[in-house]
């Protein structure tokens, strides 16, 4: 009877602690659900003028006199710059307003010889008229006749040379006002002005230096003062970007990311570094430095899927899975994954929404075993409907949630 009492004793707690490893243990579970998916390259780069003018001379070997434009004004079109010596220009023009005076006179002179000449040739032409009508009469001899005719041919000679040294006076006075307008043009150049309106970035006129063509612009101007962003892209990255694709990119000084969008693209990709270069055009660029460092997002490419954590995907050799939940039974599922959107994994096919997974698909689970889901939310896509399928996640999936 004793003996009875303690097998009795002794068989009770083994069943009760078979039927205490019986029992489901608890896991933590999420319901998957889908979100937007963006595929962000990140960019790095420099911000630059969009159009950047370069201000050079068109007077060449002239000094510098004075410099009207700084570093970070905003300039307009035909506004000027700075002013270049034209002593020698003027003293040109000086000149040349005496020569003009010249030819004048000297077309006044040729004037004047074309008509003597032509009063010559007139009274020559009424002598051979009438010497030749007064030859078939008899009254002049052959000889004076042939003295009339020589004497009209030499008037015509005179009138027509006169008429010559006129063309070509009149042709030295249009050769001077041509002169001129040069001499005129070169001392409006001497003025260096704006080509266009834009911010002033860099000055490299100083007073007294000498004007030339192979050396640095005396002025560089940011056309109408737009500053975008220049960007390097990796190669995996440059294949999937195209014009229009909105940006944000971080500033020094910004307290927020300015929005852009993908103006333009290199044609071709860098074959020594394997990077392309995009214009980002940036909104809201008042108060941008050229040359400061930027950088930021480009979205390539939005879309909506299934966005787990990334502790729920469980990759071996290239194959991913999950741990899917079913009525309190695990079971492995294989999935195909795509983008990693920051913690979370984007999931492209292999499981709905709604579907329980285990958070952490390395914990040793089993297939088929019986579980206890503990249901957590987890950081992921903000919309209205977020809060709408925490309220219902009880009623459909019948689990706890925290």
């Amino acid at each position: 009877m004793v003996l009875a009492f303690f097998l009795s004793a002794l068989i009770v707690p083994l069943f009760a602690v078979e039927a205490a490893g019986q029992e489901p243990r608890p896991v933590t579970v999420v319901a998957a659900r889908q979100g937007a998916v963006t595929d962000r390259i990140a960019v790095v780069g420099t911000l630059v003028a969009r159009e950047e003018i370069r201000v050079n001379p068109l007077v060449q070997e002239k000094e510098i006199r004075q410099i009207l434009a700084e570093v970070g004004a905003f300039v307009e079109k035909g506004q000027p710059l700075a002013v270049l010596d034209d002593t020698d220009a003027g003293m040109l023009l000086d000149r040349n307003v005496v020569q003009g005076r010249r030819a004048e006179a000297a077309i006044a002179q040729e004037r004047s010889r074309v008509e003597a000449a032509m009063i010559t040739e007139r009274e020559a032409h009424k002598l051979l008229e009438r010497s030749r009508s007064l030859q078939v009469k008899g009254v002049v001899s052959q000889q004076i006749l042939d003295e009339h005719e020589n004497a009209h041919a030499r008037a015509l000679s005179q009138l027509e040379l006169a008429r010559q040294s006129l063309a070509l006076a009149e042709a030295d006075r249009a050769l001077i006002e041509r002169e001129r307008l040069e001499i005129r043009l070169t001392i409006e150049r001497s003025t260096v002005r704006a080509p266009a309106s834009g911010l002033v970035l860099a000055r490299n006129a100083r007073v007294g230096a000498m004007t030339s063509s192979s050396g640095d612009p005396m002025f560089v101007i940011a056309e109408d003062g737009d500053i975008e962003m220049e960007a390097r892209v990796s190669e995996t990255g440059f294949v999937r970007l195209g014009e229009g694709m909105p940006a944000e990119i971080h500033v020094a000084g910004k307290a927020r990311p300015l929005i852009g969008r993908v103006r333009l693209s290199a044609a071709q990709l860098d074959p020594a570094t394997r990077m392309g270069t995009v214009r980002i055009a940036l909104a809201g660029d008042e108060g941008l430095v050229a040359g400061a460092f930027g950088r930021g997002t480009i979205n390539a490419l939005q879309r909506r899927n299934i966005l787990l954590p990334g502790t729920a995907v469980e990759s071996r050799r290239g194959v991913h899975s999950v741990y899917v939940v079913d009525d309190g039974i695990v079971s492995p599922r294989i999935v195909t994954v795509g983008l990693q959107q920051g913690n979370l994994r984007e999931v492209i096919e292999g499981l709905t929404e709604g579907e329980l997974v285990v958070l952490k698909a390395g914990s040793f689970l089993k297939a088929e075993e019986r579980i206890e889901p503990v249901v957590a939310d987890y950081p992921g896509p903000s919309g209205p409907e977020l809060s709408t399928f925490r309220s219902s996640l009880a009623d459909i999936t019948g689990a706890t949630v925290r």
